[in-house]
């Protein structure tokens, strides 16, 4: 038996649902996240774009908004009556991440983990 690869995508995920601004042209329609990475993020939404399609997301923090282009890599949408009970969604990829936000996920990722183990 062979052993079972590592998912790399999982090491450096952040599981927090913040809101997420995107569209084709325009950050026009309004998502959540499920996960965000500092290459991409699951958005959770019935109002998919296609796999290879190219939109822009806003990334809005409390004190601070990032503006990116990303690459939608998978997207599954379910029945309307569904959209509540299964998950549905897209993940994007960042297309060129500025250092900015590499520097600014870093940091929150470490703030969010140091007060989630206060709280426990």
């Amino acid at each position: 038996m062979g052993v079972k690869p590592v998912d790399k995508r999982t090491r450096n995920r952040a599981k927090r649902r913040m809101m997420v601004r995107y569209g084709a042209s325009a950050a026009d329609k309004t998502a959540f996240t499920k996960n965000v990475s500092e290459t991409g993020l699951f958005l959770q939404t019935n109002q998919v774009f296609k796999p290879g399609s190219t939109i822009q997301v806003q990334i809005q923090f409390p004190k601070e908004t990032f503006s990116m282009w990303a690459r939608v890599v998978w997207a599954k949408t379910v029945p309307p009556g569904l959209a509540h009970v299964l998950e549905c969604g897209m993940g994007v990829c960042f297309i060129d991440p500025p250092p900015e936000w590499i520097k600014f996920f870093h940091e929150w990722k470490k703030q969010s983990a140091s007060s989630n183990n206060r709280r426990s």
